[in-house]
């Protein structure tokens, strides 16, 4: 498999913080972007630069393979956030990705993830076997 990853490649997406990616903790009512969530949205961000800007071949993808994150700040409902990503390095099909994620007033979240590229048929023929030896297919 070819693919043109590119230490300094950027990706940048832009969202608003819905009622469904928040805490349900903290108190009634609207609440705060939860880490998982803004996790989440830092590995799409990852897998959407490696599929637009490094992959030539549609059948292959990537997967999350490491995530180290800090979550620095409190983003309420209806803010805007950006979300960056940044490739600093691959290793065969491994590739590292440095992130981070801001609303308007702050930097909210910030860190490394790691992608591991593969090919899906593959992967999902090796995935529907494991669901045969565990007795769920």
């Amino acid at each position: 498999m070819s693919y043109l990853a590119k230490i300094g490649v950027e990706k940048v997406r832009h969202l608003k913080v819905s009622t469904n990616q928040t805490t349900s903790f903290l108190w009634e009512g609207e609440n705060v972007l939860s880490t998982p969530s803004m996790i989440s949205e830092m590995e799409e961000t990852c897998r959407l630069l490696v599929k637009e800007k490094c992959i030539v071949d549609s059948t292959w993808d990537s997967v999350g393979t490491l995530v180290n994150i800090k979550h620095l700040a409190a983003t309420p409902v209806g803010a805007e956030i950006t979300l960056k990503a940044k490739i600093v390095s691959f290793d065969e099909r491994r590739v590292l990705f440095e992130v981070v994620a801001s609303d308007s007033l702050e930097r909210i979240g910030e860190g490394t993830h790691e992608r591991s590229l593969i090919e899906v048929p593959r992967f999902r023929k090796k995935f529907v076997e494991k669901q045969k030896k565990l007795g769920l297919k």
